[in-house]
């Protein structure tokens, strides 16, 4: 009877070990199956690709935003510094577009923030606000303040 301890210490970790964590797991992609062909008569493996798997988000974009979204991507200094860090990083990093706020009743625009993804986080470069009038403005992070884009240019 002396002997149960170091067994149940020895089954105790085993469980807690294969209940660790599954932060480590790889996305799965369906690999290519195969089928039999039949070509005058004889039988014939042929490979077939399966179909790939739709990447699924977790964010449904209106086509509003989108629309929104869009227009902050043809300002001039969100194409260099997209162009910029594609360059820099050898094509593995990317800038991002996303809808940071929505008009409600305290607020009539849309914010969206340009940001880089790095893989870990998002980065964010620019903040901007879109007005229902499709006014486009730069928000000052730092200094509080809304800038038209004629204001922003010029500080910069």
């Amino acid at each position: 009877m002396k002997n149960y301890k170091p067994i149940a210490a020895i089954l105790f970790c085993t469980i807690l070990f294969s209940c660790g964590d599954n932060s480590e797991e790889k996305e799965l992609t369906t690999s290519p199956t195969e089928t039999e062909k039949t070509i005058d008569g004889t039988k014939v493996d042929q490979e077939i690709q399966a179909p790939k798997p739709k990447k699924d988000t977790h964010v449904k974009v209106s086509k509003t935003e989108d629309k929104l979204i869009g227009e902050i991507w043809k300002l001039p200094e969100v194409q260099a510094l997209s162009d910029k860090i594609e360059r820099e990083s050898k094509g593995k990093r990317h800038l991002v577009g996303r809808v940071s706020s929505e008009p409600s009743d305290d607020q009539e625009y849309y914010g969206i923030s340009i940001a880089e993804d790095n893989g870990e986080a998002l980065a964010t470069y620019f903040e901007f606000r879109i007005y229902p009038d499709n006014s486009i403005y730069y928000y000052d992070v730092v200094e509080d303040q809304e800038l038209t884009l004629k204001e922003w240019r010029a500080r910069k």
